[in-house]
């Protein structure tokens, strides 16, 4: 049996990166954890956020990456992996800005890609990175997808579907239904129309490889 201690983020807990078998994440903060949209709250009605970072934990030595410090209203949400980088969504409550960061681990270079008025969003709720390419995304319980970066638009969907990536121009989402018995399926949706190209039951899994399985 091989133990191996981890110096450096005690009570936390990694948990896998999706897309890749090397890494681990796992949100720090002085206070409790809370996600995107209750931290918007908690700056909106005048208190201080004490901030929610990551750090990142290389498998399989346990080497320990933390490419952004902690600080007072500002929020970084847990990466998403594609082709090779990691991406990170960042929301600074203090100059009312969202920036999209691409990260390599092994070199630990960080760099800036997109910065946009936090005001272009109505709020935080379920803002989010997806792939392929990275995509920031917004989903509210109206059946509006919205895509806020890299295209400017609104999507109308399914009140039980839910944004899983993009390839390309094709949006894929996942479609529960439990009028009978509980069921989901995968539906493909074109970015410009938002009209359904294709609609089949299964469900998609993503391994660590990137690699997505249509089940």
């Amino acid at each position: 049996m091989n133990i191996i201690k981890i110096e450096g983020i005690s009570e936390l807990y990694p948990e896998p990166v999706e897309g890749t078998s090397e890494l681990c994440c796992c949100t720090d903060s002085k206070g409790r954890y809370c996600d995107l949209f209750d931290a918007e709250e908690i700056v909106k009605s005048g208190e201080k956020f004490s901030g929610m970072t990551c750090h990142l934990v290389h498998y399989p030595e346990g080497t320990i990456y933390s490419p952004f410090k902690l600080q007072e209203n500002r929020y970084i949400k847990e990466p998403v992996w594609d082709n090779g980088k990691l991406y990170f969504l960042s929301v600074d409550f203090n100059i009312e800005k969202i920036q999209i960061y691409s990260y390599l681990p092994n070199e630990e270079i960080i760099e800036m890609i997109k910065e946009l008025p936090l005001g272009i969003v109505k709020d935080c709720y379920n803002l989010m990175l997806k792939v392929s390419p990275i995509t920031l995304t917004r989903e509210e319980n109206e059946c509006i997808l919205e895509i806020v970066w890299t295209e400017n638009k609104e999507i109308e969907v399914g009140a039980t579907e839910t944004f899983m990536f993009r390839y390309g121009d094709d949006l894929y989402l996942s479609e529960w239904d439990e009028n009978i018995e509980y069921n989901e399926n995968v539906i493909v949706r074109d970015l410009k129309t938002g009209k359904i190209k294709e609609k089949q039951p299964g469900y998609l899994c993503r391994l660590p490889d990137g690699v997505y399985w249509r089940i």
